[in-house]
């Protein structure tokens, strides 16, 4: 009976392919598994350096507002708000005394302190040094359109280098799972295919059988050997 189980039984072929399919099974798991722990890895460090850039545009965000509103764009209360951050500015007032007073020792000196002349100077003084502290102000603006600029194109970077890291997991797992789900199909279809090389055995074990039994007695064209002893 033994060699006919061993040649007949279907069992072997079943085991093995549940074992190819429990390997595929724990293949598949754990390779996700560490693709979904290297994500979670990555998502805390993502969610940081976006953090950090949003918080630079944010401050650099500020700056330009202020120069959107000292250039006009956002209309007459923009300006009025700049204005006032500019006369608020540490130096302003100082500057602004201490070059009137200038022009006024001058005057007094000319003998034409309360003149038309002085007063016209005094204007003048105020004008130019308006415009040129104001040239100022805007030029210590201006760098913060090419830091809001980075810093919001940075941000948008490490969104995307996020995004692209989740599609790469993604892709891996389907890959893991296409193949698991063939070694699986395969594993069960060799077990399926069981019983038909079983059959294939029995029959060819048969077969051969016969033959060695056909030789054995003769049949078939062939006897066995004799000696022909005389006297």
């Amino acid at each position: 009976m033994g060699l006919f189980s061993d040649l007949f039984s279907t069992k072997p072929a079943e085991e093995a392919a549940a074992a190819k399919a429990a390997g595929y099974a724990t293949g598949k798991t754990d390779a996700n598994a560490a693709l979904d722990a290297g994500l979670a890895q990555a998502n805390p460090l993502y969610k940081q350096a976006y953090g950090d850039f949003s918080s630079l545009a944010g401050k650099f965000g500020a700056g330009q507002d202020t120069y959107n509103d000292a250039t006009g764009v956002n209309g007459a209360d923009g300006v009025a708000r700049a204005a006032s951050i500019f006369k608020s500015l540490p130096g302003y007032s100082g500057g602004l005394t201490t070059g009137i007073d200038a022009v006024n020792r001058g005057a007094a000196a000319r003998g034409d302190l309360g003149g038309g002349n002085t007063a016209a100077d005094t204007i003048k003084f105020a004008s130019d040094y308006d415009a040129n502290k104001y040239g100022n102000f805007l030029s210590a603006l201006a760098p913060n359109l090419s830091g809001a600029t980075a810093a919001t194109s940075g941000g948008a970077g490490v969104l995307g280098a996020q995004a692209g890291t989740a599609t790469g997991v993604a892709g891996q797992k389907a890959s893991y799972d296409w193949n698991a789900a063939t070694g699986t199909g395969n594993a069960n279809a060799d077990a399926a295919l069981a019983p038909y090389s079983a059959s294939q055995n029995f029959w060819s074990a048969l077969m051969g059988g016969a033959n060695l039994l056909g030789k054995a007695t003769g049949i078939g064209g062939w006897a066995p050997s004799t000696t022909l002893k005389l006297g």
